[in-house]
């Protein structure tokens, strides 16, 4: 029996390095694959950091919202 992605919010707005990418990856250390966590951040370099970490950890991304300023991006967990 399959079950519904649990997508879980990750507010690092204010946030700055190493903190975002941290943070990320420990709120996806608690996920299942297929989960999704959308993180929030205005920290311009995690927009490069964050999508190369996760990358290597078999997950996808892709910026959701971006006002020049804030960003989403949704991760969906991969095999680990």
């Amino acid at each position: 029996m399959s079950r519904d992605p649990i997508v879980e919010q990750l507010d690092v707005r204010g946030n700055v390095c190493p903190g975002p990418t941290g943070d990320t990856l420990q709120a996806l250390k608690k996920l299942g694959v297929g989960d999704r966590l959308v993180v929030i951040s205005d920290y311009l370099p995690a927009r490069q950091t964050i999508p190369r970490l996760v990358e290597e950890r078999g997950c996808t991304w892709r910026i959701t919202d971006d006002d020049g300023t804030t960003f989403h991006m949704e991760i969906v967990k991969g095999e680990d």
